[in-house]
């Protein structure tokens, strides 16, 4: 809950624009040696059951199409939670039937991961919560839409239709329209793609954050240096109150 008294206004953290940037589709699947023509979905991130992985697999399941895949991208332990995640998601993909169209990419270099975002047709973000969306961000730099649950940061980074699609948390069907959406529509597809890359630029780069920042101290120094109007206190009254009349008679005749 935020007070409505303040004045509250939110400058992101920046991100590597530089590194996260627009690339060729078919130069970045060569590299990764995906399949030109198939519609990719990928997610980024850990094993994690809040991540919402599941909804993700189970909303590709319906999704009719001979040359879908889906990418996941994350490291994993076999000793650790994370590790017996990745097994349950695993025994899910197989379930689902869709274990042939899914590619475990396990844990990549920081220097590939910029290649997985621009091969991408769409970036699912299916987290329960998430404080601020960072994958998100990134994979809009390099001019990937984004379908991510309408929760915590996510509401602030996804522009809804603009730049991606925000969902319910954990609503598989909905996740389902929405990556059916942008998959199928090859023009909204280049649209969203488009200002996807626009709204870092200017929301989320070094430079944008900077001139936000530049933008808040200017208005504040200006607000500073105008004259503001002088604040008067009532001053309590601490005179006693004559008494009446008819008190002042009584007390005389006493």
């Amino acid at each position: 809950m935020v007070s409505q008294l303040g004045n509250i206004e939110i400058i992101p953290c920046g991100t590597d624009t530089e590194n996260f940037h627009l690339m060729s589709k078919i130069e970045t699947r060569q590299k990764l040696g995906l399949n030109i023509d198939d519609k990719i979905v990928l997610y980024v991130g850990r094993f994690d059951p809040r991540k919402g992985i599941e909804t993700a697999v189970r909303a590709c399941a319906s999704i009719k199409s001979e040359n879908f895949k889906l990418v996941l991208v994350g490291g994993s332990s076999d000793n650790r939670l994370d590790g017996a995640e990745r097994a349950r998601i695993e025994k899910i993909v197989e379930e689902v039937g869709i274990k042939d169209r899914t590619i475990f990419a396990g844990q990549i270099g920081h220097d590939l991961l910029p290649y997985y975002y621009a091969a991408a047709d769409v970036c699912v973000v299916p987290s329960h919560y998430e404080p601020f969306g960072l994958v998100a961000i990134e994979a809009m730099g390099c001019g990937t839409p984004v379908v991510a649950s309408d929760v915590g940061g996510l509401k602030f980074t996804v522009v809804p239709e603009e730049t991606g699609l925000l969902v319910p948390p954990k609503d598989t069907q909905a996740f389902a329209s929405a990556i059916s959406r942008i998959l199928f529509d090859d023009l909204w597809l280049k649209k969203l793609s488009k200002q996807a890359r626009i709204n870092v630029d200017r929301r989320f780069s070094w430079t944008g954050v900077g001139i936000q920042l530049s933008d808040l101290y200017s208005r504040l120094l200006t607000q500073s240096k105008t004259p503001q109007p002088l604040r008067t206190s009532k001053v309590p009254n601490t005179r006693k109150a004559p008494l009446p009349a008819t008190a002042s008679l009584a007390k005389t005749a006493v």
